[in-house]
This record gives C-alpha cells, structure tokens and sequence, in this order.
C-alpha cells in the first residue's frame, strides 16, 4: 500500500471515529433537548473543532511513525538518502492531482444528496434538528466517501 493510501486510511479511520464518538452523544443522555437548535448548533460547531483538532494531532503522529518506519527499514543508508525517499513519497503529482478530482467528485455527490434530504425532511414536517443531523452525517459520510475512492483509486490506478 503506497504512503497516500496509507494516509487516506489513517483519515478515514478518524473520520468514523469521529463519526461514531458524535452519535454516541447525540443518542446519550446528556444530549441536548431535541427541539432545542441553538444547543445542537453549538454542539455541531465544537464537534468540527474537536474533530479538526484530532484529525490533525493524527496526521502529525501517522507522518512521525511513517517517517520512523522508513528510517528503521533503511538502516543501512545515511541521513540524506532517508530523507530523499520520505519527501519523494509526499511529492503530489499529475496522477495525485486527478484522483483528488474524481474523489472529490464523489464526496460532492453525497453532500449535495444530504443536503437534498435535509430539505426533504422539512418539507415532510420534520424537525429542523433532524435536518441539521441530516447534513452533519451527510457531511461527514460525504468525506469518508472521498477518502475510500481516492484510495480505490491510488490502488487500483486511474484513467483519464
């Protein structure tokens, strides 16, 4: 598995674990009431922060590790070598650059669907709180999407 799909996994990850963190709460008990809106935009709004914050403490930590096991593995060379193959592995190239777009492609698709749902369910009556969770899950479903495309294709190769 190439560092990039590595790396999308390791997002991935921290996506669903996000994911399922935020609706262990949202169906606890120390939820917020259910017609209250400020309360669950609020929620929403440090759920993100949070989730922002972890998602870039584990990317720091994957590059650390990552960068370890490439200087374990090439014990026999010096410094500069190791250092050479780390920054060529992270160099985003024309391939990077179309796999991004397909992916992101997807990821749009599934967000523009959640946010027609949401607007679905308020013209069926529901709660403007069950639209919100709508389009946080779609939202966050949508970026997990990107992430299992993008390392589809990193793995089984792209065509234009």
């Amino acid at each position: 598995m190439s560092y990039k799909s590595k790396r999308t996994v390791v997002s991935i990850v921290t996506g669903i674990a996000f994911l399922i963190v935020y609706t262990y709460y949202a169906l606890g008990r120390h939820a917020p009431a259910p017609d209250n809106l400020k309360s669950w935009a609020v929620t929403m709004l440090v759920s993100i922060g949070i989730g922002l914050v972890v998602s870039i403490v584990v990317q720091i930590v994957f590059h650390l590790l990552f960068s370890i096991g490439v200087a374990i593995k090439e014990q026999g060379c010096d410094d500069k070598k190791v250092e050479r193959m780390i920054s060529s592995l992270m160099v985003e190239d024309e391939m990077d650059k179309l796999i991004s777009l397909k992916s992101a492609r997807i990821g749009y698709f599934v967000t523009v669907t959640g946010f027609m749902l949401a607007l679905v369910a308020l013209v069926t009556g529901s709660s403007a709180v069950m639209a919100l969770h709508i389009l946080f899950g779609t939202f966050a479903i949508g970026a997990i999407m990107e992430g299992v495309v993008s390392v589809y294709l990193y793995e089984k190769g792209v065509l234009n």
